[in-house]
């Protein structure tokens, strides 16, 4: 078997195992998780990162 072929089936199956992936969680996770997760995401707070800091609120 050639290399590409090797590489061909193997990408088909990376495709085919995500794609099974996605389809049984989107069948078993309950859409009211996902809301609830998303909601929980957007009120947490985080401190700001490096690139958000101001020279004064970094020194502190």
């Amino acid at each position: 078997m050639s290399t590409a072929a090797r590489l061909t089936l193997y990408g088909a199956g990376l495709v085919v195992a995500f794609g099974a992936a996605f389809g049984l969680a989107s069948v078993i996770v309950p859409e009211s998780f996902v809301a609830d997760w998303i909601a929980s995401g957007e009120q947490s707070e985080h401190a700001p990162t490096a690139a958000e800091q101001t020279p004064e609120s970094a020194a502190h």
